[in-house]
């Protein structure tokens, strides 16, 4: 994923800088202008967290710039991956082999977890095609900021994805609808929703945006998370797996 794409995806998550965020247009050095040295080293913390190698070009970058120094050396310390840890330390070194003073750290912003090391909360479930050839899907994710995300899709073989809306809830309501549905499936009712893989999810979403329909544009909701969701084209869907 680009620099632009991850700063796009960063705004989506980090909903009181994201005007900020979107200001500086992808640019590293505005992004230093439009925000705050609190907001940005939470910036570049998400980054790490969530898309390393966005968040290496973002700490590499504002290693060129003075005002780099507070946020990077803010995230020494901090809750990071590994390799996370790693780019702030070669940030650091970066900025003091320069002759810039790199301040004690203040306390460490709240950066959110990666998901690697969040309790699994993921589910994907798919309904069987109906007699029009559309089926319903559904992506459960942690939600950085707590609780769960919940994206809903309705995706025709024909006319590709029909209708996408997303939600956000506390864990024990997405853990409600997700023993509704798999009791369903275990009575064998009519139109059960089906546990797959969520790689074999994505790609499903991922082929049915590619069947899109010229004359049915993509709901503004599945575009505005695209990103988000990392569709993996290459990947196999629940179809291929059957075969």
């Amino acid at each position: 994923m680009s620099l632009a794409d991850a700063l796009e995806r960063a705004a989506s998550e980090l909903a009181p800088h994201a005007d900020a965020i979107r200001d500086a247009n992808g640019d590293p050095d505005r992004l230093l202008e439009t925000l705050a040295p609190a907001p940005a080293s939470e910036l570049l913390g998400w980054l790490l967290a969530h898309e390393p190698a966005a968040g290496e070009e973002l700490a590499l970058a504002w290693t060129d710039r003075d005002a780099g120094a507070a946020p990077i050396a803010a995230l020494e310390g901090a809750e990071l991956p590994k390799a996370g840890r790693k780019v702030v330390r070669k940030a650091l070194h970066r900025l003091r082999s320069r002759g810039v003073e790199v301040e004690a750290r203040a306390p460490a912003p709240v950066v959110a977890r990666p998901r690697a090391v969040e309790d699994a909360f993921e589910a994907a479930l798919v309904s069987p095609l109906d007699r029009r050839g559309a089926r319903m899907a559904y992506l459960v994710e942690p939600h950085p900021a707590g609780g769960a995300r919940m994206y809903e899709a309705v995706l025709d073989d024909a006319r590709g994805i029909v209708d996408f809306r997303v939600y956000s809830a506390g864990r024990s309501r997405v853990r409600a609808f997700l023993r509704s549905a798999r009791a369903s499936q275990a009575e064998e009712s009519a139109g059960a929703l089906l546990d797959v893989a969520t790689s074999e999810l994505r790609a499903l979403v991922a082929r049915a945006a590619k069947r899109q329909s010229a004359d049915h544009p993509a709901p503004r909701a599945f575009i505005e998370h695209r990103s988000q969701l990392a569709l993996a084209g290459h990947a196999r869907t629940p179809g291929d797996r059957a075969r």
